[in-house]
């Protein structure tokens, strides 16, 4: 082997070893870039699929609740204090009637005057209008959070004369409209049904006059 030989011989002992490696480190970085490229793109996804989803998340939570609206230029009896308030019977103590809000089908009546009870007999609520009003009118039922759904029989009085009555009212309000011009006595009343009499004490259930109002004389209609 002569001296040129000899020197080709030493340079690829030397520069070879290393060109390998930089061809070896030039192909691990090109797959890096590749799984790096690749694993940056997957949340861009995942990203995309959430945004077009929660949409639909949010309208599940949608409820068909409302409140009442309260009437302008009326009287609420929820405003008014009563003159007489009866216990259901003579084991009772307290009254069983309560003036706030209260729920039917959902709907929210602000202003309802309710009874609540086991219901062995009458209840009844008495205000004195003094000849200023010319029209009662509410809405009757059982409220949504009774303990029981059977039905309760409403009625009213005026000047103690028993002048309307809704029999057998369950979860469905029923409409109540009854003149009182120059009447002294308005009350309202709930009971069992005749046939539940025997049935004492029942279940308890809570009998609504939802947003009960009274129209003052000579108030346009």
């Amino acid at each position: 082997m002569d001296d040129q030989d000899l020197n080709n011989a030493r340079f690829r002992r030397k520069y070879l070893p290393v060109a390998w490696l930089s061809a070896a480190g030039v192909a691990v970085l090109v797959v890096g870039m590749i799984i790096g490229s690749s694993l940056d793109a997957e949340p861009a996804t995942l990203l995309a699929d959430r945004s077009t989803s929660s949409p639909q998340v949010q309208t599940t939570t949608a409820t068909s609740e409302s409140t009442a609206p309260l009437r302008p230029g009326v009287t609420y009896l929820a405003d008014l204090p009563p003159v007489d308030s009866s216990s259901i019977d003579a084991t009772y103590v307290e009254s069983p009637w309560t003036a706030g809000p209260a729920k039917v089908r959902k709907a929210q009546y602000t202003k309802s005057v309710s009874a609540t009870g086991a219901w062995c007999s009458s209840a009844r609520l008495t205000f004195a209008l003094d000849g200023k009003y010319d029209r009662f009118t509410a809405q009757v039922a059982i409220a949504d959070n009774s303990l029981a759904t059977k039905e309760l029989d409403f009625y009213v009085l005026v000047d103690d004369q028993r002048v309307a009555e809704v029999p057998n009212t369950g979860t469905t309000p029923q409409p109540v409209d009854v003149p009182v011009t120059g009447a002294r006595l308005l009350a309202i009343g709930v009971e069992p049904p005749p046939e539940e009499a025997n049935g004492c004490p029942g279940p308890e259930r809570v009998g609504v006059w939802a947003d009960p109002t009274l129209t003052p004389a000579g108030a346009a209609s």
